[in-house]
């Protein structure tokens, strides 16, 4: 469970809430009631704005939405200025994926990924990116459904002549092709009873028959403001299916402009396009479990003892760690990230794993953990710390002892960090020990609760 904050110091600290950037090269991306809102907000500081466009974009009302409101010429509703303050219902009404098959999740405002963020903060990933198990293998067929009852008016298509990085990490990491009829899109949808913003799902293979209803645009068309909604587009209901891919998805606020979704989400993206209207219109991003009904949160309920808010960073915590930004990469990438929601049955009972035995015990010695095996370098803390940094020129492997939890171990061996262990909240001391990384340079990052002991040790291989 997260600390709430003080709204006063979360007004202080609005408009650089997520973190800092530095100018470098642009990578390519990467690699989810009763009561009618959600009390804790993932947005809940950020000032709304009421400033309506210069120009009124035209308008359309098309024979589905009689009696409701008129739409702009980008898709959602015309006038986004009376829209900006309203509160808005639970309307995600169905999950996106099958929970069940969810190991982890990525927090609102952590640094997974890269930067994604709206107008109003920067350096952070404002979505949530879902890591099934086995991930290469569900990579292409994981189903993917509408959380929402609603419309979808784009599809939307990277121009990028190069290799995406998912495509190249896929083919590294399996030494396979994904499937011939594969399309990695991102598909956007408007809400029935939000009309003033996008669910946007990433990394998604539309069904056919949304993609004959929906032409795909191109991201450049979408920073000039000049693709179009599909007319009528396709209507889905929430649970229905619409595709194929990942889970990763993003809710995104019109606020000005004329409502075409818009690729300008970054720094980087903003220091280079920011005259585009792409840029120029003020959007502001939400986490999904704002919006989430108390039905579809049961479903993260029966696999973890979570709350709404703990899959969301505030504007306070992250202003107080804010992050740092190389372009549109993190300076560290992933470490902390991701809230774990269930462990694999078979990582749960395999043996480098240990049961945990009564608190307030010593943790083993580095001899005892290495077992026989040659200790190349070892070391202690309590809580988080920073980098340990390892010239490391023979095979070798990572040993981790700690007393309670959650505490979670990063490794990079040069090609970004990634996250090797992960225990969640409880008590008790608890062994891991990882498979072997080959020689190299490396850094060892460790990220813990303030009360949690912990030893690495790192032997040979």
């Amino acid at each position: 469970m997260r600390v709430k904050v003080s709204a006063s110091l979360l007004t202080a600290l609005l408009l650089f809430a997520c973190g800092s950037s530095v100018e470098g090269p642009v990578d390519q991306e990467q690699s989810e009631s009763t009561l009618n809102t959600v009390p804790i907000s993932s947005t809940e500081t950020i000032p709304t704005s009421k400033t309506t466009t210069t120009e009124s974009p035209k308008t359309s009302v098309t024979a589905d939405n009689t009696g409701g409101p008129e739409f702009g010429s980008g898709g959602l509703a015309a006038d986004l200025g009376s829209w900006a303050d309203r509160e808005l219902p639970l309307f995600i009404t169905a999950s996106h994926i099958e929970v069940s098959d969810i190991e982890r999740i990525s927090m609102f405002r952590s640094n997974a990924g890269h930067d994604y963020s709206d107008s109003f903060e920067s350096c952070c990933s404002m979505k949530h990116y879902y890591r099934p198990f086995n991930y290469y293998e569900k990579r292409f067929t994981q189903t993917i459904f509408s959380p929402v009852d609603g419309v979808i008016l784009y599809i939307g298509v990277d121009e990028d002549s190069g290799e995406s990085s998912w495509l190249r990490d896929y083919r590294e990491a399996t030494g396979k092709q994904p499937p011939s009829d594969y399309l990695d899109t991102k598909v956007f949808i408007r809400p029935d009873k939000a009309p003033n913003l996008w669910v946007r799902l990433h990394h998604v293979s539309p069904l056919q028959e949304i993609l004959t209803a929906v032409t795909p645009s191109s991201g450049m068309d979408q920073m000039f403001g000049t693709a179009t909604p599909a007319a009528p587009g396709f209507k889905v209901k929430a649970g229905e299916q619409i595709g194929v891919g990942l889970g990763e998805i993003s809710i995104e606020r019109h606020l000005t402009g004329n409502g075409v979704p818009s690729p300008c989400t970054s720094i980087e993206t903003k220091n280079k396009w920011g005259q585009l209207p792409g840029c120029t219109a003020e959007r502001q991003f939400h986490s999904i479990f704002e919006f989430m009904t108390d039905e579809v949160f049961s479903n993260y309920l029966e696999l973890a003892d979570v709350e709404r808010n703990d899959f969301i960073i505030s504007t306070a915590e992250r202003s107080l760690a804010p992050l740092s930004c190389n372009g549109e990469q993190f300076e560290t990438r992933d470490i902390g990230a991701y809230l774990q929601l269930q462990q694999n049955e078979e990582e749960a009972s395999t043996p480098n794993i240990s049961v945990p035995q009564q608190p307030n015990e010593p943790l083993p010695s580095p001899e005892s953990l290495a077992k026989q095996q040659q200790i190349i370098t070892s070391f202690t803390g309590e809580g988080s710390s920073v980098s340990q940094q390892l010239e490391i020129s023979s095979a070798y492997g990572v040993i981790v002892a700690s007393d309670g939890g959650p505490i979670e171990i990063g490794i990079n061996t040069g090609e970004g960090p990634r996250v090797i262990y992960n225990r969640p909240p409880g008590d008790g001391i608890a062994t891991y020990e990882s498979d072997a990384f080959v020689a190299s340079d490396a850094s060892v990052a460790v990220q813990a609760a303030s009360s949690v002991s912990w030893k690495v040790v790192i032997v040979a291989r």
